[in-house]
């Protein structure tokens, strides 16, 4: 699986392209945001973001292993200190 930078990730937020990170992982929900029960605006304003603290409000980790194998492409760098 591809790691990407935080920077890199934060250049996906349109509508035609729009990826996130939850829990270190980086999730493509460009195809998906249509579908998403609570709307498309939602995940395209968390478009290029962390949103981790936000999913972890309104799912629960089945939500995330559900749509894991669909969705994500990969992890992120972290940072070094």
């Amino acid at each position: 699986m591809k790691t990407f930078t935080v920077e890199e990730v934060s250049k996906h937020n349109k509508e035609d392209d729009c990826w996130i990170i939850v829990s270190g992982g980086v999730y493509d929900v460009t195809k998906f945001a249509k579908y998403h029960p609570g709307g498309k605006k939602i995940l395209l304003k968390e478009g290029g973001k962390d949103s981790t603290k936000k999913f972890n409000m309104f799912h629960n980790k089945r939500v995330l292993k559900k749509y894991d194998k669909k969705l994500k492409i990969g992890t992120v760098l972290k940072a070094k200190l």
